[in-house]
């Protein structure tokens, strides 16, 4: 989408579970243009000041493992700061978040970015066994996730996009195999027309 006057960014949103990093990687790969996920700076945040463990695998920092905690908000504030550099710069992408916070959106308007707010959503019991695999065979963040939803922490509501987007498509990835992107493509090109 290169050469666009205003930048159009697809920012996708949902539970832990609910297959947003499937569908923000998919929708990237469609559009041809970046992916930027919180998750991936997190770790990558985590991973420069992480050391040797005793078996030779990585020991992150302790407050790695907290969701919500401090690497996180580094992280958000990262995320937030390179979506408005590239806003900003015209270069439209593909964002990947559990919430649309108002610093991403404030970030995003700041640039004078069309948004189209991408929900991804699953039946309840499908987010439930995602995240039970997850902790199962993850770390302490899987299991903190998981215990929550168990918990009925995670109310959909919490990851339902905010308004002051240009459009909102809802993708359900309940059923197995790649997601239907083709309504999140037309968006896109509704936008830009």
């Amino acid at each position: 989408m290169p050469g666009l006057q205003r930048p159009v960014v697809v920012a996708v949103c949902g539970s832990p579970g609910a297959g947003k990093t499937t569908v923000a990687c998919a929708t990237a790969r469609r559009l041809g243009v970046l992916f930027l996920t919180r998750d991936e700076i997190k770790r990558g945040l985590g991973l420069s000041a992480a050391s040797v463990a005793g078996d030779g695998g990585v020991q992150f920092a302790p407050d790695f493992h907290v969701a919500g905690g401090p690497v996180s908000l580094r992280a958000e504030e990262a995320m937030v700061n390179t979506a408005r550099l590239l806003a900003s710069s015209g270069v439209s992408f593909v964002v990947e978040t559990s919430v649309l916070s108002s610093r991403l959106l404030d970030a995003l308007h700041s640039s004078d970015a069309r948004m189209l707010a991408v929900h991804v959503v699953a039946r309840e019991s499908v987010i439930g066994e995602r995240l039970r695999v997850r902790a199962a065979g993850g770390g302490a963040v899987e299991r903190q996730l998981s215990a929550q939803f168990q918990r009925g922490e995670m109310k959909p509501s919490i990851f339902a996009p905010p308004g002051g987007v240009d459009a909102v498509v809802e993708v359900d990835t309940s059923d197995a195999g790649e997601p239907d992107i083709d309504p999140i493509e037309t968006a896109v090109v509704a936008l830009i027309r």
